[in-house]
């Protein structure tokens, strides 16, 4: 079955911008180092994006069974920690980071002082919902 288009919305690279400058604003305040953008993460965050917008799903696992770490393995991002946030329905990105700070789970990720590497996307799906991913890495 081939796979189902995935609908990005037109200010998805303001909206991952802006996500990124609050993720790393929050980090600054914790004495962290700022999330550099991974090219090779943000694909893989946004085939992830995708797969639960493409079937109004949220969910860490996705549809062919694969964890976060398979996913970026998949492509190619070699790594000795992955990370990863998911949430659905934020239409402007602080809300999704006060949603992850809210979660103990999601904080942790935002947090990990390990990780420096980050892929974040943003996906439509068939409702008009956004679907946020976040995958934080350390190769």
């Amino acid at each position: 079955m081939p796979a189902m288009a995935c609908t990005v919305p037109k200010n998805a690279d303001a909206l991952v911008q802006q996500l990124l400058h609050r993720i790393n604003q929050e980090r600054r305040r914790s004495a962290l180092p700022q999330f550099r953008l991974s090219p090779t993460l943000v694909r893989g965050a946004q085939m992830h994006a995708c797969d639960n917008a493409n079937h109004n799903r949220l969910s860490h696992i996705g549809t062919d069974g694969s964890s976060p770490g398979k996913r970026v393995l998949r492509v190619g991002y070699d790594f000795d920690l992955v990370t990863e946030n998911v949430a659905i329905g934020y239409a402007k990105s602080e809300h999704v980071l006060e949603a992850w700070l809210r979660s103990s789970t999601h904080r942790r990720n935002i947090f990990e002082p390990r990780t420096n590497d980050l892929g974040l996307a943003v996906a439509r799906g068939r409702d008009g919902r956004l679907h946020w991913v976040m995958n934080g890495g350390l190769r």
